[in-house]
Protein backbone atom coordinates (compact mmCIF):
# COMPACT_ATOMS: atom_id res chain seq x y z
CA UNK A 1 0.00 0.00 0.00
CA UNK A 2 1.09 3.73 -0.87
CA UNK A 3 0.87 6.88 0.84
CA UNK A 4 -1.51 8.79 -0.99
CA UNK A 5 -3.42 12.19 -1.34
CA UNK A 6 -6.66 12.25 0.22
CA UNK A 7 -9.59 15.02 1.87
CA UNK A 8 -11.04 15.36 5.05
CA UNK A 9 -14.38 15.77 4.59
CA UNK A 10 -15.98 15.88 8.17
CA UNK A 11 -14.70 16.10 11.01
CA UNK A 12 -16.15 15.33 14.95
CA UNK A 13 -14.28 15.60 18.89
CA UNK A 14 -13.48 12.64 20.07
CA UNK A 15 -15.60 11.47 22.82
CA UNK A 16 -12.69 10.59 25.37
CA UNK A 17 -9.99 12.55 24.28
CA UNK A 18 -10.00 16.72 24.17
CA UNK A 19 -7.01 16.81 21.51
CA UNK A 20 -8.41 14.07 19.11
CA UNK A 21 -10.83 14.26 16.07
CA UNK A 22 -12.70 11.66 14.32
CA UNK A 23 -11.75 12.42 10.82
CA UNK A 24 -13.82 11.01 7.68
CA UNK A 25 -11.26 11.00 4.46
CA UNK A 26 -11.53 10.50 1.14
CA UNK A 27 -9.21 9.16 -1.15
CA UNK A 28 -11.24 9.64 -4.32
CA UNK A 29 -12.61 5.73 -4.02
CA UNK A 30 -13.64 5.14 -0.85
CA UNK A 31 -14.02 6.75 2.99
CA UNK A 32 -12.34 6.04 5.84
CA UNK A 33 -12.31 6.69 9.49
CA UNK A 34 -9.33 7.94 10.64
CA UNK A 35 -8.18 9.72 14.63
CA UNK A 36 -6.33 12.45 14.54
CA UNK A 37 -4.48 14.75 17.07
CA UNK A 38 -3.31 17.40 14.48
CA UNK A 39 -3.69 21.21 15.45
CA UNK A 40 -3.97 22.07 12.06
CA UNK A 41 -6.70 19.39 10.75
CA UNK A 42 -9.72 20.97 8.90
CA UNK A 43 -12.54 20.42 6.66
CA UNK A 44 -11.87 20.01 3.01
CA UNK A 45 -8.37 19.82 3.39
CA UNK A 46 -6.31 17.74 1.18
CA UNK A 47 -3.36 16.11 2.67
CA UNK A 48 -1.51 12.60 2.70
CA UNK A 49 -2.95 9.69 4.02
CA UNK A 50 -1.40 6.41 5.19
CA UNK A 51 -4.27 3.61 4.51
CA UNK A 52 -4.11 0.77 7.09
CA UNK A 53 -1.41 -1.55 5.39
CA UNK A 54 1.08 1.35 4.23
CA UNK A 55 4.22 1.99 5.43
CA UNK A 56 5.91 5.36 6.30
CA UNK A 57 9.23 6.40 4.98
CA UNK A 58 10.30 6.47 8.27
CA UNK A 59 9.34 2.77 8.95
CA UNK A 60 5.92 3.10 10.76
CA UNK A 61 3.56 0.06 9.52
CA UNK A 62 -0.02 1.76 9.70
CA UNK A 63 -2.29 -1.06 11.64
CA UNK A 64 -5.76 -0.52 12.22
CA UNK A 65 -5.26 0.79 15.98
CA UNK A 66 -7.79 2.16 18.90
CA UNK A 67 -7.17 5.32 20.06
CA UNK A 68 -9.00 5.89 23.53
CA UNK A 69 -11.73 3.83 22.23
CA UNK A 70 -12.19 4.48 19.11
CA UNK A 71 -10.85 3.08 15.86
CA UNK A 72 -8.63 4.90 13.32
CA UNK A 73 -8.26 3.07 9.79
CA UNK A 74 -5.05 4.93 9.01
CA UNK A 75 -2.86 7.70 9.67
CA UNK A 76 -2.91 11.57 8.47
CA UNK A 77 1.03 12.55 7.59
CA UNK A 78 2.96 15.34 8.81
CA UNK A 79 6.48 16.39 7.26
CA UNK A 80 7.94 14.79 9.91
CA UNK A 81 5.96 11.66 9.18
CA UNK A 82 6.87 11.71 5.44
CA UNK A 83 10.71 12.70 6.79
CA UNK A 84 10.74 15.46 4.55
CA UNK A 85 10.90 18.50 7.09
CA UNK A 86 10.99 18.78 10.83
CA UNK A 87 7.49 20.19 10.81
CA UNK A 88 4.50 18.72 12.98
CA UNK A 89 0.97 19.50 11.92
CA UNK A 90 -0.85 17.82 8.81
CA UNK A 91 0.53 18.44 5.32
CA UNK A 92 -1.72 21.02 3.56
CA UNK A 93 -1.81 20.47 -0.14
CA UNK A 94 -3.35 22.94 -2.37
CA UNK A 95 -7.12 22.43 -3.12
CA UNK A 96 -6.37 21.11 -6.96
CA UNK A 97 -4.37 18.36 -5.93
CA UNK A 98 -6.06 15.26 -7.37
CA UNK A 99 -6.96 12.41 -4.62
CA UNK A 100 -5.33 9.30 -4.57
CA UNK A 101 -2.09 10.08 -5.87
CA UNK A 102 0.91 8.34 -4.54
CA UNK A 103 2.71 11.18 -2.30
CA UNK A 104 5.84 10.31 -4.13
CA UNK A 105 4.48 12.35 -6.89
CA UNK A 106 3.58 15.70 -5.10
CA UNK A 107 5.96 18.61 -5.77
CA UNK A 108 7.94 18.18 -2.58
CA UNK A 109 7.89 21.97 -1.88
CA UNK A 110 4.37 21.30 -1.17
CA UNK A 111 4.86 18.54 1.27
CA UNK A 112 4.58 21.23 4.23
CA UNK A 113 2.22 22.16 7.16
CA UNK A 114 2.64 25.75 6.22
CA UNK A 115 0.30 26.33 2.62
CA UNK A 116 2.99 28.04 1.06
CA UNK A 117 1.87 27.33 -2.13
CA UNK A 118 -0.98 30.25 -0.95
CA UNK A 119 1.62 32.88 -0.74
CA UNK A 120 2.27 35.02 -3.97
CA UNK A 121 5.72 35.13 -4.93
CA UNK A 122 6.46 38.39 -6.04
CA UNK A 123 10.72 38.91 -5.51
CA UNK A 124 14.05 37.41 -6.04
CA UNK A 125 15.02 37.70 -2.82
CA UNK A 126 13.05 40.05 0.34
CA UNK A 127 13.51 40.20 3.67
CA UNK A 128 10.16 40.97 5.81
CA UNK A 129 11.37 43.23 8.72
CA UNK A 130 7.40 43.16 10.63
CA UNK A 131 8.35 39.22 10.56
CA UNK A 132 11.71 38.54 10.06
CA UNK A 133 11.27 36.09 7.09
CA UNK A 134 13.53 36.07 4.13
CA UNK A 135 12.16 34.26 0.93
CA UNK A 136 14.67 33.12 -2.16
CA UNK A 137 13.64 32.17 -5.38
CA UNK A 138 14.88 30.95 -7.98
CA UNK A 139 14.53 32.55 -11.76
CA UNK A 140 13.73 35.61 -13.13
CA UNK A 141 11.69 38.12 -10.84
CA UNK A 142 8.10 38.64 -11.36
CA UNK A 143 7.98 35.65 -13.68
CA UNK A 144 5.26 33.02 -13.33
CA UNK A 145 8.00 30.28 -13.72
CA UNK A 146 9.89 31.00 -10.05
CA UNK A 147 10.98 28.51 -7.99
CA UNK A 148 11.00 28.42 -4.43
CA UNK A 149 14.54 27.66 -3.19
CA UNK A 150 15.08 28.88 0.11
CA UNK A 151 12.83 29.99 3.16
CA UNK A 152 13.70 31.86 6.45
CA UNK A 153 11.51 33.06 9.17
CA UNK A 154 11.10 33.48 12.82
CA UNK A 155 7.83 31.77 14.98
CA UNK A 156 8.35 31.17 18.37
CA UNK A 157 11.55 32.73 19.53
CA UNK A 158 13.22 31.02 16.66
CA UNK A 159 14.63 31.10 13.27
CA UNK A 160 13.11 28.11 10.93
CA UNK A 161 15.18 27.32 8.07
CA UNK A 162 13.46 25.59 4.93
CA UNK A 163 15.52 24.75 1.79
CA UNK A 164 14.51 22.84 -1.05
CA UNK A 165 16.03 20.64 -3.62
CA UNK A 166 15.29 20.96 -7.40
Amino acid sequence: MKLITAKILSIKKHPDAQKLNICTVFDGTKETSVVCGASNVRENMITIFAPVGATTPKGLEIKVSELRGVASHGMLCSPRDLNVHAEDGLVDLPQTTELGLDYLSVKKEFLSSTPWHQYKKIDAHYEDQKTKKITVLSGETNRADLKLISETYFHDGRYLYRHYQF
